[in-house]
């Protein structure tokens, strides 16, 4: 979380002193303009990010999402090995986590050795994955807020920095999808042992 908050308020000093030091003068932007510009604008594509989280979310099947989806949501090692030579091990965990648009609360199902937490677990796996590449690429509709002379100061920072900050999470959710496979795989092995075993009794 306060990695986040501190790359948003670092575009936001960048937006203000855009705005400030060029604006003023080269536009003759307002102070008030320049406020409304680079916190408006800020809230803004957050707002943006969360709607269509919570569209594809509330509105997309979950069969779409399942684990037993393929395609898409497969993972081939050359691009787990990108994200390790990236040093993802190291940055992952700080992170922030928008479960807030999902409806699977980790806690609700006390067993995570059943299977079918994490077939749950894998199903948000996947519906994270494409929330945050959407977001990504969604952010770019903030350059039409903007006129394009303002380009540099406000839609650039503001794309920029959205699309970095819903990139990062993609890379851990698709970094972690064959890892959960693996754990899903590894679970149903057991109950089904475990099931033979007590039928056999």
């Amino acid at each position: 979380m306060i990695f986040y908050i501190i790359v948003i308020l670092l575009a936001d000093v960048y937006m203000l002193l855009a705005g400030f030091l060029f604006g003023h003068s080269a536009h003759d932007m307002s102070t008030r303009y320049i406020l409304i510009a680079t916190f408006g604008g800020t809230v803004g594509v957050i707002a943006w990010d969360g709607l269509w989280a919570f569209i594809i979310r509330r509105a997309f099947p979950e069969k779409l999402f399942s684990y037993e989806r393929k395609g898409f949501f497969d993972v081939p090692k050359k691009e787990c090995k990108f994200y390790e030579k990236i040093g993802i091990k190291k940055w992952k965990d700080h992170i922030l986590e928008l479960g807030m648009f999902t409806a699977f609360d980790k806690k609700a199902i006390s067993d995570p050795d059943n299977p079918v937490y994490m077939e749950r677990f894998i199903l948000e796996n996947n519906y994270g994955e494409v929330i945050h590449l959407e977001n990504a690429i969604a952010g770019i509709v903030m350059m039409f807020f903007y006129p394009i002379e303002y380009f540099w100061y406000y839609s650039f920072p503001i794309i920029i920095v959205n699309a970095f900050l819903s990139l990062a999470p993609y890379a851990i959710l698709r970094y972690n999808t064959p890892r959960l496979q693996r754990r899903r795989l590894i679970l149903v092995e057991k109950a089904s042992k475990k099931a033979a075993a007590e039928s056999s009794k």
